[in-house]
């Protein structure tokens, strides 16, 4: 019987701690009376009075938090709680609408102590969701403030609905293994290089610019179209480079980048955005005016090729658009712009180049080198690894660096304890700013007068 009791004792106890380790938090905004800040929150103001308004109010739909500008489109304002919850992995949501004139990612913020929602999507009811998947640290139970800011919007209004912090399950590594070249590739040596990507498990090869294309003999662009889509059917592997070819349809020039899937069907087009200069004046290359990203299934996928790089806009789209890694097949490059395109915008790089001399290369979002990670002593990441099984090979006097990402972990290169507090690349409502400077600078670059 003593046996017993200790048994259902510790049952008890342990019960007890796995509920502890799943604590959550829900606020509907029931408690508190209408025309007030909700039970438990807090209000905190930069400019008393021009500050945004936080109070409960209800409609047919049940009880809301109102959120509404104070007249001053400068103006920011947030609300605070205060949760304790046990170490683990929560799903951070917010469910809400807005006026037309309210840009979730502009004039919100939820934020989890240094973490925060980055990500929104709309609803077929009307409604918006942010949420995300926060870790919270440590061995003990703690407490963590829940912030909501409305900022940057004179008039507009938003209503919230729920706020909740759910238990979920850790988020899983996402691996993709990325294969490419360094040095002429000869379109004889092209299924050699395709056969020990594979057989390194490689899921996307790489191959550089204008492949076969820049030397003494010249394939012509209807064989290595086929080529490439044989070679990506046989392997079970995206294949990829860049080629000149001549559109069909308009009877143009293109550098042209080509992704082929593993049955070997196309499924994407990049034409260059930034010929290089002889490119356009000496060859008759056309600048390209696609901005498609790629649907693969380990990812989403963008492309730039050669002189794009020296351009921060392509990137930018790319990324912008939900690029996750960038195909970058180059003749000779600026290796050093690669981390800063990496880093602003959050994404990985694969590389394939002709001159040996600047190296093929994959980067990591904190733009690290995976073969050099640690060579620049200002990156200070978190200690996630986000590559792995790094290897190298000749094949036919052809370099081929293969490695694997880890699409899921996008790291920062300056990570200072979570994501409202480090490098803001990649991430739209981490631009804090009242005026946004692209249509100044596509103003700027209409003008052709010097004044």
């Amino acid at each position: 019987m003593k046996t017993f009791l200790i048994s259902i004792i510790i049952l008890f106890f342990a019960i007890s701690e796995t509920m502890a380790q799943t604590a959550s938090f829900r606020s509907d905004f029931t408690g508190g009376s209408t025309g007030t800040l909700p039970e438990g929150w807090s209000l905190t103001t930069f400019q008393q009075e021009y500050a945004p308004n936080f109070t409960i109010k209800e409609d047919e739909n049940g009880r809301y938090l109102s959120l509404t500008g104070g007249g001053d489109s400068k103006a920011n304002a947030f609300i605070s709680t205060t949760v304790r919850l046990a170490p683990g992995t929560f799903q951070y949501k917010a469910l809400f609408s807005i006026s037309d004139d309210v840009n979730p990612q502009r004039n919100l913020l939820f934020q989890f102590d240094r973490n925060g929602i980055h990500h929104f999507y709309r609803l077929d009811n009307g409604m918006v969701e942010g949420r995300e998947t926060i870790v919270v640290t440590g061995n003990q139970p703690r407490n963590v403030v829940l912030r909501v800011y409305y900022r940057f919007n004179s008039d507009g209004e938003v209503k919230i609905r729920t706020i909740t912090v759910t238990p979920t399950e850790p988020v899983q590594p996402r691996w993709a293994r990325f294969a490419c070249t360094q040095d002429t590739v000869k379109y004889k040596n092209m299924a050699a290089i395709a056969e020990q990507a594979a057989k390194d498990k490689a899921d996307l090869l790489l191959f550089p610019e204008c492949v076969t294309q820049m030397g003494r003999h010249v394939t012509d662009s209807d064989t290595l179209m086929s080529l490439m889509s044989q070679l990506a059917a046989k392997h079970r592997m995206y294949v990829s480079a860049s080629i000149y070819t001549t559109d069909e349809t308009d009877g143009k020039k293109y550098n042209r980048g080509l992704l082929y899937d593993r049955n070997g069907k196309l499924c994407g087009v990049y034409d260059k955005i930034h010929p290089y200069s002889p490119e356009a004046n000496l060859q008759g290359i056309t600048p390209g005016a696609k901005t498609d990203i790629f649907d693969t299934d380990f990812g989403k996928v963008g492309m730039i090729i050669c002189a794009d790089s020296w351009f921060t806009d392509v990137t930018q789209l790319f990324a912008l658009k939900g690029a996750e890694v960038i195909l970058f097949p180059v003749a000779g490059y600026y290796r050093s712009l690669i981390p800063a395109r990496c880093a602003d915008n959050r994404v990985s790089f694969v590389i394939s180049v002709i001159d040996r001399r600047f190296g093929y290369g994959i980067f990591d979002t904190a733009g690290r080198d995976v073969q050099a990670p640690d060579k620049d002593p200002t990156v200070f990441t978190s200690s996630a690894p986000s590559f792995k099984d790094v290897r190298t090979f000749e094949v036919n006097g052809v370099g081929l660096l293969v490695a694997s990402l880890d699409l899921n972990c996008k790291i920062s290169p300056h990570y200072w304890g979570g994501t409202m507090v480090d490098a803001p690349g990649g991430k739209r409502n981490r631009d804090d700013q009242v005026i946004y400077l692209d249509d100044l600078i596509k103003q700027e670059k209409e003008r052709w007068w010097i004044e």
